[in-house]
């Protein structure tokens, strides 16, 4: 017996709760529907539209510079900057000077490694 009123008691519960969201679905969908057919929304998004390429082509020239700086770090062939000098791990160029300078110290296996 209690099982037979908890399984009328769970569908009495699923058939209400289901209309109630079913009405709260449709006061969300309809207040959604106003939001967007808004002048000043649709003003908004007509200007978002126009500036996206742009935004687009900036951050994608943005990613391409992150992703060369990233492969010279890891290649080891970092690319300079305006001055023409640069710094990295194995060593430097002084472009006024145009002397470098290379950290010797970890190429190879070393002369007390050597056979």
């Amino acid at each position: 017996m209690r099982k037979l009123m908890f399984i009328i008691g769970a569908g009495v519960g699923y058939i209400l709760g289901a209309k109630a969201g079913r009405e709260r679905y449709e006061q969300i969908s309809e207040q959604a529907s106003k939001v967007w057919g808004n002048p000043k929304v649709q003003s908004t998004v007509e200007d978002v539209k126009a500036q996206a390429p742009r935004a687009a082509s900036a951050v994608a020239g943005s990613a391409k510079d992150i992703a060369d700086q990233a492969r010279a770090k890891v290649t080891g062939h970092e690319t300079t900057g305006l001055s023409g000098d640069y710094e990295n791990a194995t060593g430097s160029w002084d472009s006024r000077t145009g002397t470098a300078s290379v950290d010797d110290s970890s190429f190879g296996p070393g002369g007390d490694k050597l056979p």
